[in-house]
């Protein structure tokens, strides 16, 4: 696994350990909803499916009256010019239940398949996508025993799929489990566990680049119907889910939840128990309010990790788990205690590595395979974190080429006296 692999998994584990707002330089706690916008897009979801997925820069949805999946452009969604997904073959499947490679060149998806029993029950299956036609469709081989099978989620990379499915074990319900792809096809499902299944049902399960995972369920504690949870992946396996929280949860049923590969947008649906239609709602930044703030880093504007600035802690944390491998070595950050006069305490060189819109969002590090906790400072509408105590401009430089390797591109030697961040260029004259 790559040092860069290794950071991502770390900021999608300890990006939550922030506290429940922001500081604003205008006094103002600011929630972590306030720097995104919610806008319920104009398609008619009358059924018999109301949820909707990204493809390619079009939504997919099932047309009202046709059930066939149709998309429609991500920007100016027209139910009445949408076009069928493919030219050569209708395709009926839930939207948020057909997913796809990064390079598109291969979609899974849930069809109806008659049992033994002269019973239809769910299965999945794959196809090879070539511009818009469709070829080369066949079932997997793990779909083909009596049990359901439906909503798959495959990871960029084609090699995990996450799927809905009845077989056994089962905690009840619709369970998630993931099958890897090897060589030899696909492996044997392995449940997800309880800790994820519940009595309930988990459906549509979706992973996103860093392969975190977000689904709907009925059976963990939420705000009622079908709630959305998100599952952070480290280390090979998923965490404990976290509630999305009230500004996308409600009394109705949230379903389908995914993101833009490309693009800071995020798609879910909500529908009405009691009614036959569905709303489509689109996430986006909200640009002003972070130009406002001043806050221009790429990270900061990371909707995935906005979104998860948002769900509800774990019920319990865990500590960050040190292998020998990866015990904290020097060096070890102390924040400073600032003396009577500054001006005559020592100069600090620290590396700053990536900013963040939350407090004590990234407590440690894993820099080449190891932990180091961290030094924040607020600048500008964020927080600025920084690894690293040196009092040696050499011995800074020289992390922070380590750092760099660990993929932190943005990675800069920053001065530091009694505390306070020192601009003065003469400091590092040496």
């Amino acid at each position: 696994m790559t040092s860069l692999a290794l950071y991502l998994f770390a900021c999608c584990s300890l990006f939550l350990a922030s506290g429940p707002g922001i500081h604003h330089e205008g006094g103002r706690n600011i929630q972590p909803g306030e720097w995104l916008l919610f806008e319920t897009l104009d398609l008619q979801l009358e059924g018999p499916c109301y949820d909707v997925a990204f493809y390619r820069d079009d939504i997919v949805f099932m047309k009202a009256g046709e059930e066939l999946l149709h998309h429609t452009p991500m920007l100016r969604p027209d139910p009445g010019s949408s076009q069928p997904l493919f030219v050569n073959r209708d395709i009926s499947c839930s939207p948020a239940a057909i997913s796809f490679t990064s390079d598109f060149a291969r979609g899974y998806y849930t069809r109806p398949v008659m049992g033994n029993e002269q019973v239809f029950m769910e299965k999945i299956f794959e196809m090879s996508i070539e511009g818009k036609q469709v070829s080369g469709i066949s079932q997997l081989s793990f779909s083909s025993d009596p049990s359901r099978n439906l909503h798959p989620a495959v990871s960029s990379d084609g090699t995990l799929m996450v799927f809905s499915s009845d077989r056994l074990p089962t905690s009840g319900g619709l369970d998630l489990f993931v099958s890897m792809h090897s060589e030899e096809g696909w492996s044997e499902p392995v449940n997800l566990g309880e800790s994820i299944n519940t009595s309930g049902h988990e459906w549509f399960p979706y992973l996103d680049r860093m392969n975190n995972l977000w689904f709907s369920s009925t059976g963990h504690n939420g705000y009622g119907g079908f709630d959305i949870y998100l599952s952070l992946y480290s280390n090979g396996a998923w965490g404990l889910p976290l509630n999305l929280g009230s500004a996308i949860n409600g009394p109705q049923n949230e379903l389908g939840f995914s993101v833009h590969p490309e693009k800071q947008v995020a798609l879910f649906s909500r529908t009405w128990p009691s009614a036959s239609r569905g709303s489509a709602i689109m996430i986006s930044l909200n640009e002003g309010a972070l130009d406002a703030a001043g806050i221009d880093e790429a990270a900061a504007r990371d909707i995935i990790l906005l979104i998860q600035g948002m769900s509800d802690r774990a019920p319990q944390e865990e500590p960050v788990a040190q292998t020998e491998q990866e015990t904290v070595s020097d060096p070890v950050v102390k924040e400073a205690e600032p003396a009577a006069d500054n001006s005559q305490d020592p100069v600090v060189f620290r590396v700053q590595i990536i900013s963040s819109l939350y407090e004590n969002s990234f407590p440690t590090i894993l820099i080449d395979g190891m932990i180091f906790r961290t030094y924040e400072y607020f600048y500008l509408g964020s927080y600025r974190i920084c690894v690293g105590e040196f009092y040696s401009l050499e011995e800074a430089n020289a992390f922070r080429l380590r750092c760099l390797d660990s993929g932190f591109k943005q990675a800069f030697v920053a001065a530091f006296r009694g505390g306070e961040r020192v601009t003065d260029p003469a400091v590092f004259k040496q």
